[in-house]
């Protein structure tokens, strides 16, 4: 048996000699890298707050590959069956990447331990593409496994084939995104490094959502049993399509662009894992140390100043008490800093946008005629659903990384505890509600007029009581006073099903007054800010337990 694992194990000695990687070193710390296996949990696919195996996230992985055969069946050309899956496989693994192993990757928890010994920048780098890549491959080869099973049913021996490439791709993946990183460190701080990747992330959450709506729509009406693969120019710059000749190339059912394409691929990962480990790893040591010590060299004294002019007056004329005022600022200070919460938060921003886009259905071919029909329908309802979406911010509330600070919350001897909770509510409908209604104006006034603002005002003024009412009734507990693991707790899942039942009624009851003479709709409106006044009473009223 030794001698099997010895066998194997040279070729990739061999490897990590070229690579410039102390083997020794390696060994060990990646077999205690898969010891102690993750330190964070990932975030997708919770239930009710219990971790799922990695079994278990596998079979799920699984069936969605088996959901993407589905539109693979309809396409009879096999190079652009393969290209397409990889497209698909290349941009789901970057997501994981991004979303569930950044954290992994740039974790700072073993400085201590590791950065005192005499661990290459080299080293240390490549066990971590390892480890990650060995959950990357499980994940890749889970979601292929439906589509290799197809491609044995129908192709034979090119499904073994096909599964060897799939990692391949993991690793060109890992090794595109990880180049990303450590070209864009060298040349800002490293305290800034972590606000780039953060709205890079963010930016990659709305792109995706995007797609996930707006591409189905574009391509319902395509004929895809009559696609054809055709072996233009700018098909060589397609990572996916690398894959898929290389897949037909070994197999033996490749043209000769197959084999260009064979080329490319295995040099592209050849001279990226050379460029990566021996140039852009230098430093990576460097830049875990200042990750962890970055803010207290950038910290400055935070000088205690008044908030002048407007904002001043806007805080005291919103806020009915200095402690709401203190949970106002307290919360704008929360959304200028914390990182997580602008991932939980910008995405849902830009996810309202998107989704005023899927339900309207926009005809590109024939604007004009599509306006005038939309103009004679009641559509404009939809801005009030998709403007629901503008006070999620109000659910992630409670939680933070640093919930052992909220002891202070038990030590206040104010009677007026809950004044914060409405002021940070006040806040985020302030930061994300309202300048989405206020944006949403603009396309209704243009294409409805200005008819219809009643309604407009009435739909969003009782949507804002709906998210302060909720808050209420399900008793949220105080501003920034929970670990953030919390917030995938399947209740979750339930509570945003709640609202959107019940913002559901309200666009009900805000057509039925459309029904009616104008003047109702004016007087409701009239009555919206004592109607809101009284919600945020409700929230303030609210008994200490």
């Amino acid at each position: 048996m030794k001698t099997v694992k010895k066998l194997m194990v040279s070729p990739l000695n061999l490897l990590l000699k070229i690579l410039g990687v102390d083997i020794n070193h390696f060994w060990v710390l990646l077999d205690a890298k898969l010891k102690i296996d993750f330190r964070r949990a990932p975030n997708s696919f919770q239930s009710a707050g219990k971790k799922q195996t990695l079994i278990k996230q596998l079979f799920i992985y699984a069936f969605l590959g088996a959901i993407i055969i589905v539109s693979l069946y309809r396409i009879s050309d096999l190079m652009l069956q393969l290209s397409v899956f990889f497209a698909f496989l290349i941009v789901f693994e970057g997501t994981i990447l991004l979303t569930e192993f950044t954290a992994v990757l740039f974790d700072d928890n073993e400085n201590q331990i590791l950065l005192p010994r005499p661990v290459t920048s080299r080293t240390l780098l490549l066990v971590r593409l390892a480890h990650i890549t060995v959950y990357m491959s499980n994940i890749a080869l889970a979601l292929s496994l439906p589509f290799a099973i197809y491609l044995a049913i129908s192709h034979g021996l090119l499904s073994v084939v096909f599964l060897v490439a799939v990692i391949l791709c993991a690793w060109f993946t890992l090794i595109l995104a990880v180049g990303f990183y450590m070209g864009l460190a060298r040349f800002i701080s490293a305290e800034r490094f972590k606000d780039v990747l953060n709205y890079f992330q963010i930016a990659l959450a709305v792109v995706i959502m995007a797609s996930y709506q707006l591409v189905p729509h574009y391509m319902e009406n395509a004929n895809v049993e009559t696609l054809m693969f055709k072996p233009v120019w700018w098909a060589y710059l397609l990572p996916s399509v690398w894959f898929a000749g290389l897949t037909k190339f070994i197999t033996g059912v490749g043209t000769s662009m197959d084999v260009i394409l064979t080329c490319i691929a295995v040099g592209i990962l050849a001279l990226g894992s050379l460029l990566l480990i021996r140039a852009l790893s230098l430093g990576f040591t460097a830049l875990l140390s200042e990750s962890r010590t970055g803010n207290a060299k950038d910290a400055k004294p935070v000088e205690q100043k008044s908030v002048k002019g407007w904002k001043n007056k806007l805080v005291a004329l919103l806020c009915v008490s200095e402690v709401e005022k203190a949970g106002w600022q307290f919360t704008m200070q929360h959304i200028k800093s914390d990182r997580k919460l602008k991932q939980q938060v910008y995405p849902m921003f830009a996810y309202s946008l998107i989704m005023v886009i899927a339900f309207l259905k926009p005809e590109i071919n024939d604007f004009s005629s599509y306006i005038a029909e939309l103009a004679n329908s009641s559509k404009y309802l939809l801005f009030v659903l998709t403007g629901f979406f503008g006070t999620i911010g109000i659910s992630v509330i409670p939680y933070t990384d640093t919930p052992k600070a909220a002891w202070i919350y038990d030590m206040a001897s104010t009677s007026q505890r809950y004044h914060i909770q409405s002021g940070a509510i006040k806040a985020m409908l302030f930061t994300f509600y309202l300048p989405l209604q206020v944006l949403y104006l603009i396309p209704i006034i243009w294409i409805w007029g200005i008819s219809v603002l009643p309604y407009v005002f009435l739909g969003a003024g009782l949507s804002a009581v709906l998210a302060i009412l909720l808050v209420r009734i399900q008793a949220n507990p105080l501003p920034f006073s929970q670990a953030r693991e919390m917030v995938n707790k399947g209740e979750q899942t339930l509570r945003m099903f709640l609202g959107m039942f019940l913002i559901g009624a309200i666009i009900g009851l805000v057509y039925l007054v459309s029904l009616t003479h104008v003047a109702i709709g004016i007087v409701l409106c009239v009555l919206l800010p004592l109607i809101i006044s009284l919600s945020y009473r409700s929230v303030r009223a609210r008994s200490i337990r």
